[in-house]
């Protein structure tokens, strides 16, 4: 299987600290009889400061359309690590611009993540179309990070082809309202060191811990000014608005998602934001994640997959060139939305989000594991105790880290700290294809705490695998005050086989995917004292709570 080049954390590390200059500057160069000439050059941003920029044209002469790439770990690691991506484009005559973000490596200034990505890359967009080469015309590229700095500028771009990437920070550090810890510790401290202050990996473990969050900083070489202002701003305020770039644009756009990626949550809002403001927009959905894959699943394979680069280059040419091009992109369907159902290994295509044969269903919970699409006539409620001390560790998942995505998690069978419901076990397929959300009763002895939705399957031979995780913090009036908590459990394209059971895990934290509650009701910045938790899920007609499937009616033809 095809490594998953956008996503290994070995390569962020790699790319974000120890990449040198790889290419010879300011000469013509043949690579694999592709013949292109490099050119130093900068941009100046509205304030003054030089942006190293690398230029890669095409020996002919004349105008040509550009590719955008802007990047804070390199903009020579890029073409080291996506070398095929950049010649194609060469051949092709179309330009590659890539661009060292503020503060990073050979640019001026100090980076500070988001924030004046719009400023410099509008400042870029101008400095291209102005130069001799330039036929006008920019498409945005890059996944992760590079994608969000083509979001801040996608209103002035003639295409936009970003892959696991978003539109709204605030989406990506606090998704649901609950600090995303690994993913903005882990990418926070690295990309803010430089090769002088290197973070060693047990330090970031180490901060996850340290109480209060404010101070995690202090294990690394200097005060992370950007790290502070995220803890700071728990709620989506002025702050993070005036990052965020979603909204409705006319740029035809790709956006490529995958399933246990930490931009999901945010990339479905993004394209819902687009509404149908061009008639090509796309988003796909595959089955990967944001890192190392902790449970080794090759989703049938190449074949099954699709050829995600061959599908982003496609793109870009045929709306920069306006001319379409013969590219094998494989499995993907010529809809609007081409999501991956995962065990079933293909995609489906949709024109509408939720796919119009998907029916939302709740699924209660109940006593004795009880998990059904009807109200368990019984009343009640089930309990727990969650101590912060000794946090619900999560595997898998949609995280920055390594061993995420799919992963056993037959670990934690034995905690006390959840409780547990299962379908029967099932005699035919069940899919699921779309958003799922959650409807809890909940009651709880501290202030506030955190409820988290673990949605798995439970394989014949006993393995049980992550599908989709989601939670929401619960904040109480009065001790056990019983209180009706709606929240997200992000999406999936699943299917359930036959001779497997659906299982659903509720409990109170998901560590150090999510921050800890440590139950004091006091904002993560300043929350240093750990109390313990009694917590309640109710049940039954009072208090039906439920987990809400996007169940797809699958006709036969559908995913062919």
């Amino acid at each position: 299987m095809k490594k998953n080049k956008y996503h290994l954390l070995t390569i962020v590390l790699s790319l974000a600290l120890s990449f040198n200059t790889i290419i010879v500057k300011g000469m013509s160069t043949k690579v694999d009889d592709v013949n292109y000439t490099i050119k130093n050059e900068s941009v100046t941003t509205d304030d003054g400061l030089k942006l190293a920029t690398d230029v890669y044209l095409p020996i002919e002469e004349g105008k040509f359309a550009c590719v955008l790439l802007r990047t804070p770990y390199g903009k020579d690691a890029f073409v080291g690590a996506f070398p095929d991506s950049v010649k194609w484009f060469i051949k092709n005559n179309l330009v590659m611009v890539t661009q060292d973000c503020r503060g990073k490596l050979l640019s001026q200034g100090r980076f500070y993540p988001f924030r004046n990505e719009r400023r410099d890359g509008l400042a870029t967009l101008k400095w291209i179309r102005e130069q001799p080469w330039s036929n006008g015309k920019v498409a945005g590229w890059g996944s992760s990070y590079c994608g969000c700095t083509q979001w801040a500028i996608s209103d002035k771009l003639d295409v936009l082809a970003v892959p696991y990437t978003g539109a709204e920070p605030y989406d990506l550090i606090y998704p649901g309202g609950l600090f995303s810890l690994a993913t903005a510790f882990n990418w926070g401290f690295i990309v803010d060191a430089n090769t002088a202050n290197v973070i060693p990996p047990e330090k970031h473990a180490a901060s996850y811990s340290i109480l209060p969050l404010s101070q995690a900083d202090d294990l690394t070489y200097r005060d992370n000014k950007f790290m502070n202002d995220w803890l700071s701003h728990q709620h989506n305020d002025q702050y993070w608005q005036q990052q965020s770039c979603r909204g409705s644009v006319n740029t035809p756009t790709l956006s490529i998602a995958g399933w246990y990626d930490i931009f999901l949550f945010s990339q479905i809002a993004d394209f819902q934001a687009l509404a149908d403001s061009h008639p090509d927009n796309k988003l796909v959905i595959d089955p990967f994640c944001h890192g190392p894959q902790g449970f080794k699943n090759e989703f049938g394979g190449n074949e099954k997959i699709g050829d995600r680069e061959n599908l982003l280059q496609k793109f870009v040419f045929e709306h920069l060139k306006g001319e379409k091009i013969d590219l094998e992109v494989g499995a993907y369907k010529d809809k609007k939305y081409s999501l991956f159902i995962i065990e079933r290994n293909e995609y489906y295509g949709a024109d509408e989000w939720p796919p119009k044969n998907t029916t939302l269903t709740n699924y209660y919970v109940g006593p004795n594991k009880y998990l059904s699409p009807v109200i368990p006539q019984e009343k009640g409620n089930l309990e727990y105790t969650y101590d912060p001390a000794d946090p619900y560790p999560s595997r898998g998942g949609t995280s920055l880290a390594e061993g995420v995505g799919q992963a056993l998690q037959n670990e934690n069978l034995s905690r006390s700290d959840q409780v547990v419901f299962e379908t029967d076990i099932l005699k035919s397929p069940l899919i699921l294809l779309g958003p799922i959300s959650a409807t809890l009763y909940v009651s709880s002895d501290a202030p506030g705490t955190d409820f988290i939705v673990c949605l798995q399957d439970v394989f014949p031979n006993g393995n049980i695998i992550n599908i989709q995780e989601g939670g929401a913090t619960v904040n109480f009036e009065q001790e056990d005050s019983i209180k009706k908590s709606c929240f997200s459990v992000w999406a999936t394209g699943y299917q359930l086989n036959p001779e497997h059971k659906l299982r659903v895990v509720i409990t109170s934290s998901w560590f150090p995917r999510f921050n800890r509650n440590i139950n004091s009701g006091k904002p993560i910045f300043s929350a240093e004292t750990i109390r313990t938790a009694n917590q309640k899920i109710y049940f039954g007609q009072d208090h039906p709570s439920a987990i809400t499937l996007p169940v797809l009616k699958l006709e036969d033809d559908q995913c062919k």
